[in-house]
């Protein structure tokens, strides 16, 4: 059985949860064995995780038109009782044979697939975790869609995507609810679109919040990546910077990326496919 990692943030726009997303993907794709799948859902979050691999994995028209692919495929396959995990792979669209695959989101409206889907999200999701290693989500912002928290719930391992932002962190470890649903699941706080020279590192706001303890991490605002996924290029980003040295723009992102996604996969029980290592070569 797999693992749900589902992607998160309390507040919108500030902390790239999209993006932190797609790169950790993108490397999970290049340098694990682990079968991946980007679980699509909605067609509004779809869209952005789409953004990322396009010009990487299909441009041929009109393929995602119907409910012949994709989430919404699943939907009318688990109703029916006849969902299998084998036929998942069916549905989605590879961007990196047998390790990285992306299924569609739905083609209705938001509000129109969270009232159809909402009983079946756990079977869908045990379904998927049958069929692949980890199962990667983009869970959205806030805590007021009973759609987002069902999928906090069903999170394996959660990443909460964090700016940095005192008057948000202060709100955020105020939230009892939150802070009890991070105590009953794995998690690690990442903090995205990040600014390496600000005073306020992770180790300073952590303190602020006696929250010392907290397995965090920083990812740092990249415009190489920026760029790149907004090409469509995150894997070919990936690719190219695996390798860089220490003296290469990119090397800090990219060990960022690399130091989270070996947090995730430990997490998850995993092997790692070229060693794990620690550093890319130099």
């Amino acid at each position: 059985m797999g693992h749900t990692i589902v992607f998160w943030s309390p507040v919108s726009g500030q902390a790239g949860t999209t993006s932190n997303l797609t790169a950790v993907a993108a490397l999970l794709g290049l340098e694990y064995t682990a079968r991946t799948v980007l679980f699509g859902h909605m067609n509004s979050s779809f869209a952005a995780l789409e953004q990322g691999f396009t010009r990487t994995s299909w441009q041929q028209g009109d393929l995602l038109s119907g409910t012949d692919m994709g989430v919404d495929a699943l939907l009318r396959l688990v109703q029916n009782q006849k969902l299998q995990p084998t036929m998942i792979y069916n549905y989605t669209l590879p961007l990196l044979k047998d390790r990285l695959d992306m299924l569609p989101g739905s083609q209705r409206t938001d509000q129109s697939f969270i009232i159809t889907a909402m009983p079946w999200l756990t079977a869908m999701l045990d379904m998927a975790k049958r069929a692949y290693d980890l199962v990667l989500v983009d869970g959205g912002c806030g805590t007021r869609s009973a759609w987002t928290m069902k999928l906090l719930e069903e999170a394996d391992v959660l990443v909460i995507c964090l700016p940095q932002n005192k008057l948000v962190l202060q709100q955020f470890f105020r939230h009892a609810s939150l802070q009890e649903l991070m105590q009953s699941k794995k998690h690690l706080l990442l903090f995205g679109q990040y600014d390496r020279h600000s005073t306020w590192t992770v180790k300073n706001l952590l303190r602020q919040f006696g929250k010392q303890r907290e397995a965090a991490y920083p990812m740092s605002y990249n415009t190489g990546w920026l760029d790149a996924r907004q090409q469509g290029d995150g894997l070919r980003y990936f690719f190219r910077n695996r390798q860089v040295s220490k003296a290469h723009e990119n090397f800090n992102y990219v060990h960022e990326v690399r130091r989270v996604t070996q947090v995730l996969v430990k997490q998850c029980g995993l092997q790692p496919f070229f060693g794990g290592r620690e550093e890319p070569n130099q």
